[in-house]
């Protein structure tokens, strides 16, 4: 079932990119976008996760 909605949702991608200059309209330029490794996923988590942390001990404290 998930292969079948990956494939359809290609498909439907698709279509929609070869119909988008049917008026003869220029399309906008593609911009890159960076990319963020798993390393630093990862990292971004951990360092959310000590700051949730650190403020649920101090207000635990504080009560």
């Amino acid at each position: 079932m998930k292969i079948l909605s990956t494939a359809s949702i290609a498909l439907f991608a698709t279509a929609s990119a070869s119909l988008a200059n049917v008026g003869g309209l220029p399309t906008p330029p593609a911009t890159p976008v960076p990319e963020i490794s798993a390393l630093e996923g990862t990292a971004a988590i951990a360092a959310l996760a000590a700051i949730v942390l650190i403020a649920w001990e101090r207000r635990r404290r504080a009560a």
